[in-house]
């Protein structure tokens, strides 16, 4: 009865570490084994650095609020869903991508975070917003939202592909909405 209870507590065990698709994958060189965690890094990269809406040039921003979890406008603007929190791995990885620009914190709701004239609390700050991507082998689909004001969002969603172990922006896919 013991060998049948603990081969049953083995197989229970192998299932759940089995039954994530994102687990134990290599990707980019973010030190995560998941691919959601680098591609939604890799697509708020992009949206900081390059679709900023502030033409050419380095980003305007000196603070990045990132939202705890998945934004279910993230991508039009107006799609709908109920938000998951980011994993350690997703936060770790979007944190790193973004460290180099400036300050990142994790906010829980990005409401708080807007003064009464949609502008962020923080000046100088930016609220990003990343969704769900959905990848499909070496293919993404990654939604992303920026807010810095109430005449300054952008919200899109990015083709992320894997290349050489990093996943690299390489275009967008469908309606782009700015604000």
């Amino acid at each position: 009865m013991r060998r049948f209870l603990l081969a049953l507590v083995v197989a229970a065990l192998l299932a759940a570490a089995c039954g994530d698709s994102d687990q134990g994958i290599e990707t980019g060189d973010g030190g995560t084994d998941s691919p959601t965690a680098e591609v939604m890094a890799a697509a708020l990269r992009q949206v900081v650095t390059v679709d900023h809406t502030f033409g050419q040039g380095p980003p305007p921003f000196t603070r990045y609020l990132v939202q705890s979890s998945t934004d279910p406008v993230a991508g039009d603007g107006t799609a709908s869903g109920n938000p998951g929190p980011l994993t350690d791995a997703e936060q770790a990885a979007i944190a790193a991508a973004l460290e180099d620009l400036g300050p990142v914190e994790f906010i829980d709701d990005p409401d708080q975070w807007r003064t009464e004239d949609l502008a962020p609390t923080v000046e100088g700050s930016v609220i990003l917003g990343v969704g769900e991507p959905s990848i499909d082998g070496d293919s993404a689909l990654a939604p992303v939202s920026l807010w810095c004001g109430g005449l300054c969002g952008t919200w899109l969603t990015y083709r992320v592909e894997l290349s050489d172990g990093i996943w690299t922006v390489t275009g967008i896919e469908g309606p782009v909405a700015v604000s």
